[in-house]
């Protein structure tokens, strides 16, 4: 498992990793996208030596949801993400993770973080997997409702290797609400 973190005072939230089977045998470096307190909660991978795909960039990101600055720190956050979009363009380019943006996948209404993900997937160009071919919807639940806040994203050079995606809601136990 490859990983980065919210700061160790912090309770909930954020954090984010990485888990890749050894079996794969894929040459892994992580890519240093800003200093730690800004890139924490965006981990970004080079992968090498993946079957039919010379090199794929895996990015993994949590954008923040409650708090006196979120709206400030993901706008960081994304400005980070586009930078490592448009740097790696000539990739394929993965990015999953927790979006905390509810975007109407189930008849939700739009929230500020499903705005800022939908204009980013419009303006670089990225399916949303969860719309397009993801087998199950909800990725978040608790009692009483559910939501579909995770997401993987992927450019025109990774979709041309995706055949399925699959959702899963609560079949495996992690100990996660996601």
């Amino acid at each position: 498992m490859i990983g980065k973190g919210h700061v160790k005072w912090q309770k909930k939230g954020g954090g984010v990793g990485l888990i890749v089977k050894k079996a794969l045998n894929w040459k892994l470096e992580e890519i240093c996208v800003g200093n730690e307190l800004e890139s924490e909660d965006i981990l970004v991978m080079r992968c090498e030596k993946v079957q039919a795909i010379k090199c794929i960039i895996l990015v993994v990101c949590y954008m923040t949801t409650t708090g006196p600055l979120v709206q400030e720190e993901n706008v960081k956050k994304y400005t980070i993400l586009e930078r490592v979009v448009q740097e790696f363009s000539r990739f394929a380019v993965i990015v999953m993770g927790d979006m905390n943006g509810h975007v109407g996948i189930l008849g939700e209404k739009v929230n500020k973080n499903g705005r800022k993900f939908i204009d980013f997937c419009e303006g670089n160009e990225f399916e949303n997997l969860n719309v397009t071919v993801g087998n199950g919807l909800h990725t978040w639940e608790n009692k009483e409702w559910k939501a579909a806040i995770d997401s993987m994203l992927v450019n025109h050079e990774a979709r041309q290797h995706v055949i399925e995606m699959y959702v899963d809601e609560n079949e495996f136990d992690i100990d996660t609400d996601h």
